[in-house]
């Protein structure tokens, strides 16, 4: 068995945030599954809305959280193609049900409380239907063999994402579905990460977070504490896209940069310049905050962040100042994934390499837990990896609040078995009960 961390001696949160957020949360320990309704049954890199408007069945899922002791369930209500999965006047539901709806109804039956992750700035149809909302490149360059230029938006093919065609569709008739489809295919998945995918590649998009974007994913926050019972707000994608270091010069950020600054600061290159973008993104997470809060006071607020070096990952590439965001938000929540990377059932190879990331992430989250000012829950993988590996992650990760594993599909018979181990001999089901 793995040995635990002592946490203690690198998080740093005030005892007072931790006991309230215990007490609004109704439970001792946070144990989470998350769910993604548009991504099919396998795994990841799939976007499947005809699965998930007539094959999610919402009553065998909860029954089996229910089984396995799981206290709380993660929807991603909102994923990157842009799809919400919600009865939305504002967005686009392409799977013609309410199914955040369904499962609050649901959920009532059970003991599990229902979180939402919400994709903020990478939208593939909002970046399909308003191109002048996209992040521009600042400076020429090539990434995944294709060449972009400065002044162009940065809508690409997806690096992982793929699509099937539903039976008896053409290609040109299910692009008026999904108008980000491109007619370009992978026939086979390769072995690295980003090109596990098999399918018709879509295009995807950032954008710019001192757009107009901001406004529609306002109001789509608005719909959901509105009109759903769920107990949390998670913002995932809260930063710019990390594959480029030229993001956003657009004409929007260039001006409010120059507003600030003055003409003499570099853009893409300057301290002032990554101090805008994460100012930029901050403002995006006091804005949506202030937005929850005023319609839902209980409801708790999150975001995600990725593990990596500070300056040169977190600063310079996300625009993702730990600190301030976790002064803001109720709760962060790392996603600790080092096993996406490779698994031991692919090979020694793969599995030394994902032994390392998990090191690394372990020493990176040592050395940069004291920047959070809140309450930390990760989120770790069962997906792509084995049960030993997933476990590993469970009892390094944990640091005292409970975990999250992600995701419901593609979770193993094995894997589920051990989680309900897991639940029962590790957590302890009294620290599982809700006490509201």
């Amino acid at each position: 068995m793995v040995r635990k961390v002592d946490w203690s001696k690198y998080v740093k949160i005030k005892q007072d945030k931790i006991e309230s957020f215990v007490k609004n949360f109704g439970a001792k320990k946070f144990y989470a599954i998350g769910l993604m309704p548009i991504r099919g049954q396998k795994g990841f890199r799939k976007l499947d809305y005809e699965f998930a408007e007539k094959g999610l069945n919402i009553d065998e899922i909860m029954t089996k959280l229910e089984d396995a002791h799981f206290n709380t369930l993660g929807i991603v209500i909102k994923d990157t193609a842009g799809a919400c999965t919600w009865n939305t006047k504002v967005g686009w539901n392409p799977t013609n049900r309410d199914i955040l709806g369904e499962f609050c109804d649901v959920g009532k039956d059970y003991n599990i409380e229902i979180i939402v992750s919400f994709t903020s700035m990478n939208d593939a149809y909002q970046g399909y239907l308003h191109p002048d909302r996209v992040s521009v490149h600042g400076k020429s360059g090539e990434k995944y063999g294709i060449k972009y230029h400065e002044g162009e938006i940065s809508t690409h093919i997806d690096g992982e994402m793929r699509i099937d065609l539903p039976e008896g569709i053409a290609f040109q008739e299910y692009k008026k579905k999904i108008p980000f489809l491109t007619n370009q295919i992978d026939e086979e998945a390769g072995k690295s990460r980003d090109a596990r995918g098999e399918g018709y590649i879509p295009l995807t998009s950032f954008m710019c977070p001192n757009s107009e974007h901001v406004n529609y994913l306002l109001e789509l926050v608005s719909e959901v504490v509105k009109n759903y019972p769920i107990k949390g707000f998670f913002a995932d994608y809260i930063r710019y896209d990390g594959a480029y270091t030229d993001l956003c010069t657009c004409n929007r950020c260039i001006q409010k940069f120059r507003d600030i600054y003055g003409n003499k600061p570099k853009l893409l290159k300057s301290s002032e310049w990554y101090d805008f973008k994460a100012d930029t993104i901050v403002n995006y997470a006091r804005k949506l905050n202030d937005t929850i809060k005023s319609i839902n006071n209980t409801c708790v607020s999150g975001w995600f962040c990725l593990p990596g070096p500070k300056k040169l990952f977190s600063r310079k590439r996300l625009g993702q100042d730990w600190t301030k965001l976790s002064s803001i938000l109720d709760v962060v929540s790392p996603m600790e994934y080092p096993y996406l990377m490779g698994t031991r059932d692919d090979g020694w190879y793969w599995g030394k390499i994902a032994d390392f990331f998990y090191w690394y992430f372990i020493r990176n989250l040592k050395k940069r837990a004291k920047e959070f000012k809140a309450p930390v829950l990760i989120t770790t993988n069962s997906v792509e990896c084995n049960t030993k590996e997933m476990l590993k992650q469970m009892r390094g990760f944990d640091l005292g609040l409970g975990i999250a594993v992600f995701k419901y599909f593609g979770t193993s018979d094995e894997q589920w078995k051990a989680l309900k181990r897991y639940a029962e001999e590790e957590i302890g089901l009294e620290n599982l009960k809700f006490s509201n």
